[in-house]
């Protein structure tokens, strides 16, 4: 009895067309998921790709800020640099000056004017101040333009 219900199962239109639909299903469904699956992985690659790209634009602008940050605090060295030669050569000046002064100056007493050394000495230590005021003046200009161009971009 079995075999017979099986028989006529096999032999039935209906059986032939159902399992005929259920696979042509199973196919396309196949088919649609393959599609899709590559369809996914070339967005996801395209997107990638772009999100590399623009990791590179962004190195590369940030590159360009730092250059032009080291740029500008070579240029600023280099000013300091003749700033600090013009002070020297002041400092030199105003010493011969003392110098000179003194000499034609002197006491009749002989002894040398304090007053003189004294504002030798209080230009020499301005001078000093002067060069230390203006190295952390660049640098601290060179750090924020530093972090205003390339940290804060970031």
């Amino acid at each position: 009895m079995y075999w017979g219900k099986t028989l006529s199962t096999l032999l039935n239109l209906r059986f032939w067309v159902g399992l005929a639909l259920a696979a042509s299903l199973a196919f396309s469904h196949f088919a649609s998921y393959r599609a899709g699956k590559a369809a996914v992985r070339a967005d996801w690659n395209v997107e990638k790709l772009a999100l590399s790209e623009t990791a590179r634009l962004r190195e590369k602008a940030l590159t360009h800020a730092n250059e032009g940050v080291d740029r500008a605090l070579q240029a600023e060295k280099k000013r300091r640099a003749a700033a600090e030669r013009v002070t020297s050569d002041r400092l030199r000046d105003l010493q011969a000056a003392l110098a000179a002064r003194s000499d034609d100056t002197a006491p009749a007493s002989g002894a040398d004017d304090p007053r003189d050394a004294i504002i030798g000495q209080c230009a020499g230590a301005l001078a000093e101040l002067d060069r230390y005021a203006q190295s952390v003046a660049s640098t601290a200009t060179a750090l924020q333009s530093y972090a205003a161009n390339v940290c804060v971009s970031q």
